[in-house]
């Protein structure tokens, strides 16, 4: 059977060129509740240097864009509120800061497209930069609301003349309205990269991406972790073979889904897995082979009893899918002509 549709509403993804340095986007955690519509990043041209977020129907009606950049413009990583009244998403904007620099904030919007605000952002002619060199201000992404809404986590990296690397990212959090930005502590303090932050239903965790670097910076491996809240009892959920990304924790608080072969070879394919908290009851959901597929970044429904993703086919454009929780019955949703990703499911309203 098909996913549950949705009323239709008045309503209004990771980093591309930024921090992730891929074009799958990415997700975070899914609030608990009946199954609302899916937000999704748009790629307008071939070149993936402009995108925009649209929401639509698990069924794929209701195709309805909501945010309107202009050229050189990336909106990504998008993430529902916990009752589905706003979005939350970074915004880049190439040569936003002078030639070859990019400036990388957190942005809010309302459901219907309005009240556009920044969050988070760098003053002056600061910016997020590693083509040429850095620009003293700091990059942002993928950022997720707590399920209470007063709080959002999302990757900061700040670039400075000794600290030029933009793997080398941690787990930032604030309030909901822009205020008291801080960075959990974290441990170890030097030689990992955090990123894609997603919290626990209960709000008392948080699962993330974290990628392990060698004295050069070179990214070695990757895998998921959890930790506390506050930065504590931080551990390995997943097999460093898998290289992990992208987790997104389940309504429940018992699993976390996520896609392999992060940033690998093309000709190794990508699939979804779920896997417990603690790391054990590892699954794999899909079992494409040869990288004749790459599936992206997947985010549970509401309801917990499906799951919305991104996929590939033969090095294609790609789009997003939905598929029950144990994988099957995959859907098509969306039939892009460039390239649809970074899928977050929300909550009815």
């Amino acid at each position: 059977m098909g996913p549950p549709s949705v009323r239709r509403l008045a309503v209004p993804l990771l980093l591309v060129v930024t921090l992730g340095g891929t074009a799958a986007g990415t997700v975070s955690a899914t609030a608990p509740g009946h199954n609302g519509e899916l937000v999704f990043r748009r790629y307008l041209d071939t070149d993936h240097t402009w995108s925009v977020l649209f929401t639509t129907n698990p069924d794929g009606s209701g195709v309805t864009m909501i945010t309107h950049p202009s050229r050189r413009v990336q909106d990504s990583a998008p993430n529902w509120s916990p009752r589905g009244r706003q979005i939350v998403f970074q915004r880049v904007t190439l040569d936003g800061c002078g030639p070859a620099c990019e400036t990388d904030e957190i942005d809010v919007v309302n459901n219907d497209g309005s009240g556009l605000k920044t969050l988070a952002h760098d003053s002056g002619s600061k910016g997020c930069i590693w083509h040429e060199r850095p620009a003293g201000g700091t990059c942002r992404g993928v950022p997720t609301w707590s399920p209470d809404g007063k709080l959002i986590a999302f990757e900061c990296t700040e670039l400075t003349a000794t600290q030029t690397n933009p793997y080398l990212g941690r787990i930032c959090v604030m309030n909901a309205d822009g205020t008291n930005i801080h960075e959990i502590a974290q441990a170890p303090a030097t030689g990992v990269g955090d990123t894609a932050p997603s919290w626990s239903p209960d709000g008392t965790r948080i699962a993330f991406q974290r990628a392990i670097l060698d004295a050069r910076g070179t990214v070695m491996r990757d895998a998921a972790f959890v930790m506390d809240a506050d930065g504590g009892n931080v551990h390995r959920v997943t097999p460093w073979r898998l290289r992990a990304g992208q987790p997104d924790w389940s309504p429940d608080g018992r699993r976390i889904v996520f896609y392999s072969n992060w940033g690998g070879p093309p000709k190794v394919s990508a699939n979804l897995y779920t896997v417990g908290v603690s790391g054990t009851g590892l699954r794999q959901l899909t079992h494409a082979r040869a990288g004749r597929q790459q599936h992206l970044s997947a985010s549970y429904s509401p309801d917990g009893r499906w799951i919305a993703f991104s996929r590939t086919e033969n090095g294609g454009n790609a789009d997003v899918f939905v598929m029950q929780a144990n994988g099957k019955h995959v859907r098509n949703v969306t039939r892009s002509a460039i390239w649809d990703s970074g899928v977050d499911w929300g909550p009815r309203r």
